[in-house]
């Protein structure tokens, strides 16, 4: 438990410092830039949508390759893919955006109130 607790700490200290580094360039800059992130949702949208353009240019690029009987143009066809699909998937576009998960406000610990039992006389 302490193992995690210490790792949680660290975490904590470097997403803290990486946001430090990060908004310092930003100010520098003198812009407010904040990097939208995919819900749920839209990463299975996305997952799906990258097996179906990677399937898509690997059958093309075979049957290219095979018409022209050359593996380099399999070769190829297949990275052109992975270009598309890396530029398709990888931005955080608004399609991806469409169902974002309702956060709580962070409300005061409650503290536990000490019981104090009471012995019994016999």
């Amino acid at each position: 438990k302490q193992w995690y607790q210490r790792r949680v700490r660290e975490f904590q200290t470097f997403q803290h410092y990486f946001k430090q580094i990060n908004l310092s360039c930003v100010r520098m800059l003198g812009l407010e830039f904040k990097i939208p992130e995919m819900d749920f949702e839209g990463q299975k949208m996305a997952e799906i949508l990258q097996y179906v353009i990677l399937g898509v240019f690997g059958i093309a690029g075979f049957i290219w390759g095979y018409l022209c009987e050359s593996f380099e143009q399999t070769f190829y066809v297949v990275s052109v893919g992975s270009l598309v699909a890396s530029l398709v998937v990888l931005p955080p576009w608004p399609a991806f955006r469409k169902n974002p998960l309702p956060f709580h406000h962070s409300e005061a610990p409650v503290k536990p109130k000490k019981v104090i039992q009471k012995k019994k006389k016999n």
